[in-house]
């Protein structure tokens, strides 16, 4: 879970009258943006694709055992099939999500580099209600993010250990099938 640190200062600090000061307290709340997003992407643990790729993966060993003789397939196997199938299950419902949370932070992190040298060359030296209204847009987004990310992330790493216990033996009975 990503831990972001209040930042109430472009509504202080940000209202003062000198402008280098302003810019100073504005280059601190951009930080703070900049600080939240190293922390989201810091939780990205999977290639992009990796999920996406596994779920493919898994959809043509699952097409090959729906041909696998059940009196050949034991109790075990069985088993292992079902936990394999329920894995592919949370994998088709969240390796787009999980896709988007990364391409969603790649946008933010252009963002937030735009908002830093917008601020840094003084483009909201006489504006503050501008650069407020984009700090709050962007700080919005990345909760928004972090909130996906956590429900992705959270049952992306709550099948993995069945994953990698389970994907070997049945992808090699499903090779003896196919």
């Amino acid at each position: 879970m990503a831990v972001f640190i209040p930042v109430f200062i472009f509504l202080t600090a940000c209202g003062g009258n000198n402008i280098s000061e302003n810019r100073a307290e504005c280059i601190v709340s951009t930080d703070s943006l900049q600080l939240s997003m190293q922390q989201i992407r810091g939780r990205f643990g999977y290639k992009i694709n990796e999920i996406d790729e596994r779920r493919h993966a898994m959809d043509s060993v699952l097409q090959w055992l729906k041909f696998a003789d059940e009196n050949k397939v034991s109790a075990e196997m069985r088993t292992q099939i079902l936990q394999y199938n329920s894995v592919y299950r949370i994998y088709k419902d969240f390796a787009p999500k999980y896709k988007q949370n990364v391409l969603k932070a790649e946008e933010l992190f252009y963002e937030i580099k735009a908002l830093d040298k917008q601020v840094k060359a003084g483009d909201f030296d006489n504006n503050l209600t501008a650069f407020g209204k984009e700090y709050r847009k962007i700080r919005e987004e990345l909760t928004v993010l972090s909130s996906d990310l956590d429900e992705t992330l959270g049952r992306l790493n709550a099948v993995e250990p069945t994953y990698r216990r389970i994907a070997g033996p049945v992808e090699d009975f499903a090779e003896t099938v196919h």
